[in-house]
């Protein structure tokens, strides 16, 4: 932000009184503009033992395949949007049965919540934001053509999950290094990281 929404003036960067950190403060009207983390959903749908993946047709990660994600609506609760965004990515109508990873990436502000989902009927296809869909076989997933390292992190405590047939709630910080690409795997840590059995 370079100018303030509400009167255009040049916004500054300082400590507002009582706060703690640096804000975007208009000299002129004395609003203060809070950026805040953004959240993002999805769902890990299964179907007759495979996974629903779909091939990004947008940047970041053009190509490259992911759960049917996206960054959750005002006024709309995280289930829902999850749910929402598989429609529209993947055009699959899912049932939710709980939550599987609540991931946060304090490096680029967001918070991920993904779901695990069931189909409710064996039809899918690709939506405006993806170039195809389809289903994996559990041990024949893309590791190397997934879209980012939160989505790898997810899929690889979610199998670990089912290989101990033990499903369980994930929750912890994901960590970029700082060197290298923020979307290699290899420069991130899984950091205080809670896994939360679910009992039967």
């Amino acid at each position: 932000m370079i100018f303030c929404p509400q009167c255009g003036a040049r916004v500054e960067e300082r400590v507002p009184e009582a706060d703690d950190r640096l804000r975007k403060v208009c000299p002129s009207c004395a609003t203060i503009h809070y950026e805040n983390p953004k959240m993002v959903v999805g769902c890990l749908v299964e179907c007759e033992g495979k996974l629903l993946l779909c091939r990004r047709a947008i940047e970041p990660a053009l190509g490259k395949w992911t759960p049917p994600a996206g960054y959750l609506e005002l006024g709309e609760g995280s289930v829902a949007g999850a749910v929402r965004e598989t429609y529209e990515e993947a055009r699959a109508k899912v049932e939710v049965i709980g939550l599987q990873a609540y991931l946060d990436l304090p490096h680029i502000g967001q918070m991920y919540a993904f779901y695990r989902a069931k189909l409710e009927r064996p039809e899918f296809e690709a939506g405006p934001e993806s170039l195809d869909v389809a289903l994996f076989d559990y041990d024949e997933l893309p590791w190397d053509e997934l879209a980012f390292p939160v989505v790898h992190y997810s899929l690889k405590l979610f199998l670990e999950d089912r290989e101990r047939s033990s499903p369980a709630v994930h929750t912890g910080v994901l960590h970029w290094t700082g060197k290298g690409s923020r979307l290699d795997t290899k420069n991130y840590r899984l950091e205080s990281h809670l896994r939360i059995p679910i009992a039967d």
